[in-house]
């Protein structure tokens, strides 16, 4: 997760948009060059940019990079692949146990069963799994 907002604020820093650093996987060992590339042309456009419009960008980063070190102080971790999880083990509970522990283990068959025997305990066993209460 660090990865991706310290390269949202590299690509905000640089003036490279918002869908560029969206597109972008978070480790491209594939295709270095073209990642070097793009921070070359990022960085020629700050240059371009007016002394005002790079102090409001740097002012942006800085604001971004604060507010993400208030959330870590204060506990806030936010994680996409548990939030995914969580999302999944509502609508498909064997789903949401294989994304949360990257791998099939003996909570997914027991909540698969769960599942097929009910749905509402399945999804509830899920959920236990995926918060950590299981």
């Amino acid at each position: 997760m660090k990865k991706y907002i310290l390269f949202f604020c590299a690509a905000t820093l640089f003036g490279a948009s918002i869908a560029q650093a969206a597109i972008l996987p978070a480790s491209s060992s594939a295709e270095p060059a073209s990642t070097e590339a793009t921070i070359e042309t990022a960085a020629l456009r700050f240059k371009q940019l007016s002394k005002q419009e790079r102090k409001e960008k740097s002012m942006a980063v800085n604001r971004a990079v604060q507010q993400y070190r208030d959330q870590l102080k204060d506990g806030e971790s936010i994680d996409s692949n548990k939030l995914l999880a969580i999302i999944f083990a509502i609508l498909i509970p064997p789903i949401g146990v294989v994304i949360f522990e990257n791998k099939v283990t003996t909570k997914f068959w027991i909540s698969l069963l769960l599942t097929l025997i009910f749905f509402l305990p399945g999804m509830i066993y899920s959920l236990l799994v995926v918060t950590g209460n299981a």
